[in-house]
């Protein structure tokens, strides 16, 4: 088994692609990451559903304030329809740990352990995103050595 076996398709988007657009993608796409490139086409970031999450919430706002602002559907939707323009580059997480397509089964494992990772981008030699390894490809290997 090879990284390139259990590479899925990613999903990318760009910078200043918004909110919605990122919502769109992952429902469309049925997705939870997203992979982001700035405007050179190079991995920047990541988007989960749980940055689009952190998006919706008010930055004067934490702890139970979040509860008291969320309390109905009227408070939820406009937070969201607040959100709906927001550039992906103001809420994309740009902590990631890329692989390459020729990078080992040890290296996947190590890289999902060190960072606490359970989806992985992976990028060609440019920088530029080939791909994702899941969730579903880190059970892949470690059924391998099982």
């Amino acid at each position: 088994m090879e990284v390139k076996d259990i590479v899925k398709p990613a999903v990318v988007v760009s910078e200043s692609d918004t909110f919605e657009t990122a919502l769109k993608a992952m429902n469309s796409q049925k997705t939870n990451t997203l992979l982001v490139v700035n405007d050179e086409g190079e991995l920047s970031g990541e988007v989960t559903v749980v940055d689009l999450l952190d998006a919706i919430v008010p930055d004067t706002l934490d702890g139970n304030q979040v509860m008291e602002h969320f309390a109905d559907d009227k408070a939820f939707a406009s937070s969201i329809d607040i959100a709906r323009d927001i550039p992906v580059s103001e809420f994309m997480n740009a902590d990631y740990s890329a692989l390459e397509l020729t990078d080992t089964m040890m290296t996947i494992i190590a890289t999902a352990l060190t960072h606490q990772r359970a989806r992985i981008p992976v990028v060609n030699k440019d920088n530029r995103p080939v791909g994702i390894i899941s969730r579903h490809g880190l059970k892949a290997v470690l059924g391998k050595y099982l």
